[in-house]
């Protein structure tokens, strides 16, 4: 799989700023300083958090997928996107891509509820969104003392 071998780091990372998740890969700040020491079933847990929270985020935003269209699409413009993810994660990065580039992404076969979503105010919303779910997920089973080992 090749999940396990590279990093989710997208080269903007906060946690050298004191985050305790980076505003970048959305990684907890142990996850990226320990990255090259974890085995692969830490690696790929990582993964499927990341995973799960883009698809959690953009399954509520979209009413149709082509995935021929989608994939084709993405092979001919040559867009580095993450093939083995799912295609809602696929469409998370494709977003972050394009925003910019297009005003919406039927080209791509995909569609949204909001007909009329802005891409560039969506990616920005994206971002936020998977932030505020990281730094959730990072509170409940991290930082609660609760929830930490007793020494």
């Amino acid at each position: 799989m090749q999940k396990k071998t590279r990093t989710p780091c997208v080269g903007i990372c906060s946690t050298t700023y004191g985050d305790e998740v980076c505003r970048g890969c959305k990684r907890f700040y142990f996850e990226v300083i320990d990255w090259n020491k974890f085995n692969d079933d830490e690696k790929d847990s990582v993964w499927m958090r990341l995973e799960s929270l883009k698809t959690q985020i953009i399954y509520s935003k979209i009413r149709k997928i082509n995935s021929e269209k989608l994939h084709s699409k993405i092979s001919e413009l040559d867009l580095k996107i993450k093939t083995d993810l799912n295609e809602y994660c696929q469409i998370f990065d494709l977003i972050k891509l394009v925003s910019e580039s297009f005003d919406d992404l039927t080209e791509f076969g995909v569609t949204f509820f909001d007909e009329n979503i802005n891409l560039e105010i969506l990616k920005k919303d994206l971002e936020e969104e998977l932030l505020a779910l990281s730094k959730a997920h990072y509170s409940k089973y991290f930082k609660d003392p609760l929830h930490q080992k007793k020494a």
